[in-house]
């Protein structure tokens, strides 16, 4: 696929395959992700840089605004950020009467589009298609609340699927060091607080794949923010998109020692059986998401006594990509293989894993449709007819 630097005319004449694949629909200046070369960039600064050195609030800010903010701007928007943080009582409530055994993707999808009865600004980008700007600023204050209540209601799935009663924000505390005390019901060490800060940043965007495409076609309709960000999170909680994670950490603890790791890679690959963690649609490299969180998940493994198990990780991945270089294929470890084995280091339980990535993931979708909607054009693909025509109807006695 050819890449495009600078402004694009549209029509754009390009091959595409099944599924959209390698179809242009937009022009953005959110992120860029560089699979030749293993390179992920949001606004132009690579993501290695800013988890070292940012933190999520500044990241979302940088995906909102466009720049990374000084020391004003980002109060303000921590002020922003934590004032809405607080769910109402009803939706609470409504979150702690779901089935226990749902699919927590389901039970945080049902709570965020409820959340949308309580937002009196939701439906209002309807009344500003004559003032473009008033619309955008209206809807980038509603897409700031939408971040803080994800988060949110992503903590309440977790207490509720634990058997407990949610925690009240604490608007004192850093986005993710709230999200980690709504989650536990007590604040999280540095170490902790630190880690699960890359884990957002790192999920905070990804290009146009298919959650962020249905964010995308579900506001172009110009329906409200929160119908948006569910829709979204409909589509990550399909196990091609958003839980691959938990069935890779599943392999990973299946194999017995690290010693066992060769002959599992060996018979995976005799079989010619899919290595989950293994690969990825755009990357042709190294995902640098899974370089980012390698040394993480190092760290915690040998604190919290896995040293094996992380062992046994870097294993397979050194066996997997040598038994593929033989076959002249490029699959390189991608950012599920590692970043199941550090929530599993940090002792979240599997069903969680994409509820966390789907709270990191609403700063990508939201500011994506902010992007869009000043030149907003409903989106309306055509698919190829290849059934019958003129059948003649059949009445239902001679059927």
């Amino acid at each position: 696929m050819p890449k495009f630097q600078g402004k694009v005319e549209f029509p754009v004449t390009i091959e595409q395959g099944r599924g959209l694949d390698g179809a242009i629909v937009n022009v953005t200046k959110i992120g860029y992700v560089d699979g030749e070369i293993g390179e992920l960039n949001y606004r132009g600064y690579m993501i290695g840089d800013l988890c070292e050195h940012s933190n999520y609030e500044e990241v979302c800010y940088l995906l909102f605004y466009g720049k990374l903010p000084n020391r004003d701007e980002l109060k303000a928007f921590q002020t922003k950020l934590r004032g809405a943080s607080t769910i109402p009582p009803a939706v609470a409530r409504l979150l702690e009467s779901l089935p226990r055994d749902a699919h927590p993707m389901n039970l945080l999808q049902t709570a965020v589009a409820a959340m949308g009865c309580y937002d009196a600004d939701a439906t209002k980008i309807a009344t500003h298609t004559s003032d473009p700007a008033a619309g955008l600023e209206l809807e980038r204050e509603v897409a700031i609340r939408v971040l803080a209540r994800v988060s949110t209601l992503g903590a309440g799935v977790a207490r509720v699927l634990a058997g407990k009663k949610l925690v009240e924000s604490d608007p004192s505390l850093s986005f993710t060091d709230n999200y980690l005390y709504m989650m536990a019901g007590e604040r999280p060490n540095d170490v902790m607080s630190k880690v699960m800060d890359v884990c957002l940043i790192l999920q905070a965007d990804h290009g146009m794949n298919a959650s962020t495409f249905t964010s995308m076609v579900v506001h172009s309709c110009l329906s409200d923010m929160y119908s948006t960000v569910a829709a979204a999170v409909g589509a990550l909680r399909g196990p091609l998109h958003g839980g691959a994670n938990e069935a890779s950490l599943d392999d990973l603890l299946g194999i017995s020692s690290p010693d066992a790791a060769v002959k599992w890679v060996a018979d995976k690959v005799a079989r010619k059986e899919k290595i989950i963690g293994f690969g990825h649609r755009v990357y042709k490299a190294t995902d640098p998401r899974a370089v980012v969180l390698r040394g993480h998940a190092e760290t915690l493994c040998k604190a919290r006594g896995l040293s094996g198990l992380f062992d046994t990780a870097r294993i397979v991945e050194r066996e997997v990509v040598a038994a593929m270089e033989k076959q002249g294929k490029k699959i390189y470890p991608n950012v599920d293989f590692y970043s199941g084995l550090v929530y599993h280091a940090l002792n979240f339980p599997p069903p969680l894993y994409p509820v966390i990535f789907a709270v990191a993931r609403t700063a990508g979708w939201t500011s994506r449709v902010l992007e869009y909607l000043p030149e907003n054009r409903i989106f309306r693909p055509r698919a190829v007819y290849d059934g019958p025509v003129h059948v003649p109807f059949v009445p239902m006695d001679k059927r």
